[in-house]
């Protein structure tokens, strides 16, 4: 078995397999219409690749993406070395083929390819099938809670200093404070505008309309959100809290804006810098649940770095 990079027209064709796990709300011709799509953004275009695990007779075995993101690994001194980190997504073996560990090994050979990157650190990827397959292959499961918040009436602008627009992204990423961890994943603008396409192709399918903002401040404190797949939620990508009254501020415009726009609820992935303030968001209206799916796993790709720890911080605009 050996690994390949996969042409444009192998795409194509996995994409008619791959139909049946991920093409929910749309048509074959619309899920092969949303591939193209999503592969022609800017993000994928630059960082994204599909691997195949073939036969020795060539026979395609399983498949998967990856996506290039940023990450950063704090040095001794305490400086940020910048790097290259790799998301995984859309692993894929047809049924028939399934049960052989063609998936583990796919994994296996991919880890060992993105190793030889010059600035690779780390690998990750967001299992719906629990821990135990990718375990196999060196990847540690981080903790994976959901807030779940019920829309409010309102103006969005009502509690905030201001919302940002969604060509607002990078000046919004520079806002955000960088984690206080010996390593972590940031994304960059084009990697989020990548979460906000998927929901301008979802849109028509939800009955909802595509929020008027991406996010707000109040204070120091940044919110960045969006209408991000095929259900019709409003999905925070980004928050950095500082305070208290500011989270609330945030939370509530968000939940505001939820409602503008049509959509049943606001969701909010917990992350460890989110802890001082999780009992604001405890009643009237917002309730904490065990993650569905969507579990962050990470496995390292060079020496030296860091053990992977619970206070890793996953935040949802990492997700592919």
């Amino acid at each position: 078995m050996h690994l390949v990079a996969a042409t444009e027209e192998q795409r194509v064709q996995r994409d008619t397999l791959t139909y049946s796990e991920w093409g929910k709300l749309l048509s074959l011709d619309g899920y092969a219409a949303r591939e193209k799509r999503l592969r022609a953004h800017p993000w994928a275009r630059s960082d994204m690749r599909t691997w195949l695990l073939c036969g020795e007779d060539g026979g395609v075995l399983a498949s998967c993406e990856t996506f290039r993101t940023g990450s950063f690994l704090r040095s001794d001194e305490g400086s940020l070395v910048p790097g290259d980190s790799f998301a995984i997504a859309s692993v894929f073996t047809e049924e028939h083929l399934r049960g052989r560990g063609y998936a583990t090994r796919l994994m296996d050979l991919l880890a060992a390819e993105l190793e030889r990157q010059p600035r690779a650190q780390a690998a990750l990827l967001f299992s719906d099938v629990g821990p135990r397959l990718y375990a196999r292959s060196g990847y540690q499961a981080l903790p994976a809670w959901d807030w779940h918040l019920s829309p409010a009436p309102g103006d969005p602008s009502g509690p905030v200093d201001s919302l940002l627009r969604e060509d607002g992204l990078g000046p919004a990423l520079g806002r955000l404070r960088h984690p206080d961890v010996p390593f972590y994943f940031w994304p960059g603008p084009a990697q989020l505008d990548w979460h906000l396409e998927r929901g301008r192709i979802y849109v028509e399918h939800l009955g909802c309309s595509l929020p008027a903002s991406a996010g707000a401040t109040a204070g120091a404190s940044t919110i960045l959100w969006g209408l991000v797949g095929r259900s019709a939620e409003l999905t925070v990508l980004m928050l950095d809290a500082r305070s208290t009254s500011e989270t609330w501020a945030l939370l509530e415009a968000a939940r505001r804006e939820a409602s503008r726009s049509g959509l049943s609820r606001v969701v909010l992935w917990e992350e460890p810098s989110h802890a001082p303030f999780l009992a604001l968001l405890k009643g009237g209206g917002a309730f904490r649940v065990a993650r569905d799916g969507s579990l962050p796993m990470v496995r390292p790709l060079r020496p030296g770095l860091p053990p992977v720890s619970p206070l890793l911080p996953a935040p949802r605009g990492l997700w592919v």
